[in-house]
């Protein structure tokens, strides 16, 4: 009998040396003009786990690829209190010859690095070219990645951070200035915030409307990215455009569509689609003066461009534990 083939344990540290942001920006471009052309297989659902929480997964295959990947995502609000995380990634690779598996891969930092280069690659089309101030709403991981995937994008003249808590966002901008060409500024107040700002970013994990229609000047790209109440209301229904990455999605699990999906003032042709935009079918931005409301729960493409070609440098640098086989 043929033996199986090698499984290789990657941690967190080990797939942080494997990919940088310009590389991963890269790919995530391919990997999103491959979902445009509908060269990308994926799907994903969110399974309740009682009402503690929800456990996602998520999968994806890019044509051609030698790998496919199933991703869950879990997200248990109670998580603190027990001092653990309120979310948790983890990546399973498989060979897309054999369908057999080939790596388990811790998926938080990689989640991270994705997310904000793939905001990186749609804010690249989405909002003006001379973007010079960006707002990133929550001092976590995710912003991190985006405060960093922004500044390579963009010739920023400032980034500002805000959080829940002032304390997080000030060592944020401690301990990431040195790593980027803009300025950090902290700002405690959401509409100081985002007056002013071209490109405004929300990855939090609390409920708050943090962004309301009449700070946003003319021209704002607005990316909202969390699971819970970011924005406000009206600011869907007062930007000039609003962009989602899957209809089907986000109209099911982002709390301000479903109110007013329900409440009769939000339809599905209200919104486009940016894999439409991105394959030509539809006009990206249209004006400098347009706000764009961008909604986005992750669909599979980047992830399938990304999982593999970080695996594949970690195995090169000899990054891993092999688990079986071998």
């Amino acid at each position: 009998m043929a033996s199986r083939p090698t499984i290789v344990y990657l941690t967190e540290a080990d797939l942080g040396q494997s990919m940088t942001m310009s590389e991963a920006i890269a790919l995530a471009e391919r990997g999103i003009e491959a979902d445009a052309a509908g060269k990308v297989a994926g799907d994903k659902f969110y399974m309740p786990v009682g009402d503690r929480g929800f456990i996602k997964p998520f999968s994806g295959y890019l044509d051609g690829e030698d790998l496919a990947y199933v991703k869950t995502f879990s997200f248990f609000e109670g998580n603190p209190a027990r001092q653990l995380p309120v979310t948790d990634s983890v990546v399973l690779l498989f060979e897309a010859e054999t369908g057999l598996p080939a790596a388990v891969m811790e998926a938080n930092w990689i989640t991270g690095l994705k997310t904000g280069a793939s905001t990186a690659v749609t804010a690249g089309r989405l909002a003006r070219p001379d973007a010079g101030v960006a707002t990133i709403f929550g001092a976590g991981g995710l912003g991190r990645h985006h405060a960093e995937a922004l500044d390579h994008v963009f010739t920023l003249d400032e980034i500002r951070i805000v959080d829940a808590m002032p304390e997080t966002a000030h060592r944020f901008a401690l301990e990431m200035a040195d790593g980027l060409r803009a300025p950090i500024r902290v700002v405690e107040a959401p509409e100081e915030a985002v007056r002013g700002s071209d490109i405004v970013v929300t990855v939090t994990t609390g409920s708050a409307a943090n962004v309301e229609p009449e700070w946003v000047q003319p021209g704002t790209f607005i990316a909202r990215l969390g699971s819970h109440q970011e924005v406000a209301l009206a600011l869907f229904l007062d930007a000039d455009r609003l962009v989602v990455d899957s209809w089907e999605y986000v109209s099911s699990r982002i709390p301000e569509m479903i109110t007013l999906i329900t409440d009769g003032r939000l339809r599905r042709s209200d919104a486009t689609e940016w894999p439409d935009i991105v394959a030509g079918r539809i006009p990206g931005r249209q004006s400098d003066d347009e706000v764009i409301l961008y909604v986005a729960l992750g669909i599979w493409g980047e992830y399938a461009a990304i999982l593999p070609e970080a695996y594949r440098q970690a195995r090169s640098a000899g990054l891993g534990t092999v688990i079986a086989g071998g």
